[in-house]
């Protein structure tokens, strides 16, 4: 392995049979994971996900108007329905956050990861193991100033991995930019 990033933890490599090789070294944070699932929010994708609390955030309260409206002779509780509406525009515009905050115990026991991207797909080395993606599983990705971060196919799953720009040697944001757009489409 020949370390072009000057640093013991960042390395770039070429692979005969797979054309190029990049590899991270990073420790996730939460506000890594924040900033990913919010760019994929923003896609197509994700503004199809998060319409339905949209949609209980306008109809729930304004069904506990029609019912303050009528007196109360109505079911349902004013107070129940506007609580539950605020709870969809709670999740439908900070749903990135919940889901981040969420995986702050999975990704504090991985520890120092280390993720290389190839030909073949990603592969995810940590404390708690290996977890290898195909190309073939991968819809997509979406890069942000701090991270790119590749998702799954499912529409009604999120999944795939996170790849923090920090984790990159001096120069290779670049190289791996052009491997997930040669292979995926960004969102």
């Amino acid at each position: 392995m020949d370390d072009t990033g000057g640093g013991q933890l960042y390395r770039i490599h070429e692979s005969a049979s797979a054309g190029r090789v990049v590899e991270l070294r990073y420790t996730p944070t939460v506000a890594d994971m924040a900033e990913g699932l919010r760019a994929r929010g923003r896609s197509k994708a994700g503004r199809r996900q998060r319409l339905p609390f949209f949609l209980i955030g306008l109809v729930g309260p304004g069904y506990a108007a029609v019912l303050v409206a009528q007196d109360g002779e109505s079911a349902g509780s004013p107070v129940a329905l506007t609580v539950v509406g605020l709870l969809g525009w709670a999740f439908a515009l900070f749903g990135h956050r919940f889901m981040a905050w969420s995986t702050r115990g999975p990704m504090a026991a991985a520890g120092e990861c280390r993720a290389l991207v190839d030909g073949q797909g990603i592969t995810v080395d940590s404390a708690q193991g290996s977890a290898h993606l195909r190309w073939s599983v991968l819809s997509g990705y979406a890069e942000t100033p701090a991270t790119f971060m590749v998702f799954t196919g499912g529409k009604p799953v999120i999944g795939g991995a996170l790849l923090p720009k920090r984790g990159l040697a001096p120069g290779q944001q670049d190289v791996l930019r052009a491997l997930l757009d040669g292979k995926l489409k960004g969102i």
